[in-house]
């Protein structure tokens, strides 16, 4: 059953809207990983019991001005988590509720929730954004990216590579959840 549409790995990043009228970044990209793990650390730790997860690639993407195609000196940051423990579907709406509550307390504006299709995304006045996804493989994906000061090019963050994921049938990184939880799973 499709819950959602997950967002693939590194969708977050690159997207020229990422900061939507915010002021221009202050911060460097090493700033920018520190922030970025710091809101997903808190939003995991704000949920009890605690849940398995292993980190993607912090991943960066250069800024282009959407009318020269050039660069702007800026760069989008950020990382996705993939939950590992298995969540039911009686328990989607409480992790949701969970990840919202977090958020508000962190000081993100939520941007859109969609209790149909569980998914739920904000942003900080710092232009931080993030979002929470459930693909129909029951993946649940957690992200969080900032824009910051930098020429740099678009890729993976040498030192930031991100956990090791099981190899899928396809050769890729499998991110089926593969723990188990006596409240998550049941």
């Amino acid at each position: 059953m499709a819950i959602s549409i997950a967002l693939a790995p590194g969708s977050l990043i690159g997207c020229s809207a990422l900061r939507g009228g915010d002021p221009e970044p202050t911060i460097s990209a090493d700033q920018a990983i520190e922030r970025v793990d710091s809101v997903l650390d808190d939003t995991f730790k704000a949920v009890h019991p605690q849940l398995k997860w292993r980190d993607g690639p912090a991943h960066l993407s250069e800024i282009k001005s959407s009318f020269t195609n050039t660069a702007s000196g800026e760069v989008s940051v950020g990382r996705h988590r993939f939950v590992r423990t298995k969540i039911s579907k009686a328990k989607l709406n409480k992790l949701i509720a969970a990840f919202d509550k977090q958020w508000r307390k962190a000081g993100f504006e939520i941007k859109s929730t969609n209790p149909r299709e569980p998914s739920l995304s904000g942003k900080a006045s710092d232009g931080c954004v993030v979002n929470f996804s459930v693909s129909g493989f029951g993946n649940v994906e957690i992200s969080a990216g900032v824009a910051a000061r930098s020429d740099g090019p678009r890729g993976g963050i040498e030192g930031e590579g991100g956990d090791t994921f099981p190899k899928a049938p396809d050769g890729g990184p499998d991110y089926t959840p593969d723990a188990q939880d006596p409240y998550w799973s049941a």
